[in-house]
């Protein structure tokens, strides 16, 4: 297995290691509700240096983002702004989601999912034919971390100097020394995800780290804080079958901004099935990927996508594909018993308007 630039900072903070998309990466420290807690009261540092990173560049950068991604890049064109996406397949379906930051003029970065990496990285040089840009990997080059939670941008200010950064709004790009600051994450929280070379963000955690407010996180946590938030993971709740209409991401398609690869497909699109979210309140079995969903009177109608413990409810949510005129009362059917949920507009914790 591969091991992020952090490997030590984690062994040494006691983590359990689990393999994740082929690197040995924490699951927890000092426990996975005690860190999710923790996040959205003060500050919590991930490692996501897994993630695939590459710089697109050249003077067709934009047009051939355009061309290969979703949403419309030439959006960001003439500012320091990040921008959410889908790689999509001719068929509509979904290769993978993304993000894209602009660091200059023709010049971004793109992060999608490490479980991905190859697959991404060839179907990028593939349509890449015929523009005039230049691809680079630089996963290994250049570390990531994310800092999330209510004082993560009061810290970044205090470090950096930087007091627009204690109010910045969403999908902002700073760059500060050696590094590259976004206003992004996974968690639903305000906070960063840092990008540097490898030695610069090194160091820079061992400062970050030294903040009284500041604790590791790992991926058990930010599971369950992106549940949620009702953000989907790709494998569980979005895949190369799956349609971003169905999928509640619509917004992070441009329909009219041109041709774009999948746009076809989803011109007479008919969306039949909706990811929604599911409530149970109390403790139980938790639901699997697969788990059937039935109305009130055993008739399938959907499946579970995802399912977690949510200690800020004390109770169970879930996100899964029904018919999308569903409302109300519905069972999950989990290890052969069923309980009962109610269906819910995610998030399904409050969250910071920024």
């Amino acid at each position: 297995m591969k091991r992020t630039p952090f490997y030590d900072f984690h062994v040494a903070a006691g983590a359990k290691m689990v393999e994740f998309a082929g690197y040995e990466m924490p699951v927890q420290y000092v426990g996975i509700i005690e860190e999710t807690l923790w996040t959205r009261r003060k500050a919590s540092l991930f490692d996501v240096s897994h993630m695939a990173r590459f710089l697109v560049s050249g003077p067709d950068a934009t047009d051939f983002l355009n061309y290969s991604l979703s949403n419309d890049v030439r959006r960001l064109k003439g500012k320091r702004l990040a921008q959410y996406t889908l790689l999509l397949n001719p068929r509509g379906g979904i290769h993978d989601d993304a993000y894209v930051y602009r660091l200059g003029e023709d010049e971004y970065l793109v992060v999608l999912n490490a479980a991905n990496h190859e697959k991404d990285w060839n179907i990028l040089n593939e349509r890449s034919r015929g523009f005039r840009v230049a691809l680079s990997d630089i996963s290994e080059d250049m570390a990531q971390v994310a800092l999330q939670g209510p004082e993560a941008l009061p810290i970044m200010a205090e470090i950096t100097g930087n007091e627009e950064l204690r109010d910045a709004r969403r999908n902002r790009l700073f760059l500060w020394r050696d590094l590259v600051i976004t206003t992004t994450g996974y968690t639903g929280e305000r906070g960063v995800e840092i990008y540097a070379p490898v030695k610069a963000l090194v160091e820079f955690v061992e400062g970050l780290l030294k903040v009284e407010s500041v604790r590791w996180a790992g991926l058990g946590a930010r599971d369950i804080l992106r549940a949620e938030a009702g953000y989907p993971l790709y494998g569980n709740d979005i895949d190369e079958d799956t349609d971003p209409f169905s999928a509640n991401l619509a917004w992070a398609v441009k329909m009219d901004k041109g041709d774009f690869v999948g746009r076809d497909a989803l011109l007479n699109l008919e969306v039949r099935m909706l990811r929604k979210g599911f409530v149970k309140e109390g403790r139980g079995l938790i639901p699997h990927r697969g788990d059937r969903i039935l109305t009130r009177d055993g008739r399938e109608v959907g499946y579970i996508t995802t399912g977690v413990f949510s200690p800020h409810l004390n109770g169970i949510v879930a996100m899964g594909y029904v018919p999308k005129e569903l409302e109300g009362e519905v069972e999950v059917e989990t290890r052969g018993r069923r309980f009962g949920y109610v269906v819910r507009d995610y998030p399904f914790v409050p969250l910071p308007k920024w």
